[in-house]
């Protein structure tokens, strides 16, 4: 299941020259979440913050990876502006899974990671990795996605 909103935002892109351009790049989210109402909320947040800001949803990793592939290929930049998933997700992917995958590719997209995993937890499964992406636990708030939001949008 996917849905697309649209808005566009004006961004600085450098020449090669040195000297910078303004390109219209519209500022993109992709969320991976299986459970309805997190989309929902996470849908009412963004309405209130930044009404009509493009965004896709999917339910599953192999879903993800393909749309950020396909996304990909039409774009010299990272598909999305941000990605935020859920570790566990419908299907034979994981949330750590789609995110290592999209590291390969596109190693500056940024991630935000959900769950209901502690802290301690989502450290220690992440032990030894670089660069590990941001967590957001659940449950979510409004405070704590408007924070993240903000910080990319």
């Amino acid at each position: 299941m996917t849905e697309t909103l649209t808005v566009d935002q004006t961004e600085m892109q450098p020449r090669t020259s040195g000297q910078r351009i303004l390109e219209t790049q519209p500022k993109s989210l992709l969320v991976i979440e299986d459970d309805l109402s997190m989309i929902q909320f996470i849908d009412t947040v963004l309405d209130d913050m930044k009404p009509g800001l493009e965004w896709d949803y999917v339910t599953t990793g192999e879903e993800a990876i393909a749309k950020i592939r396909r996304r990909g290929g039409q774009r010299d930049a990272n598909p999305y502006s941000l990605v935020i998933t859920d570790v566990f997700l419908e299907g034979e992917m994981t949330g750590f899974d789609v995110w290592l995958d999209s590291m390969q590719l596109y190693p500056s997209m940024p991630f935000v990671i959900t769950s209901s995993l502690s802290f301690d937890r989502y450290f220690s499964i992440l032990k030894g990795v670089n660069n590990t992406p941001v967590y957001l636990p659940k449950p979510l708030t409004v405070t704590r996605c408007q924070s993240v939001f903000q910080e990319y949008f």
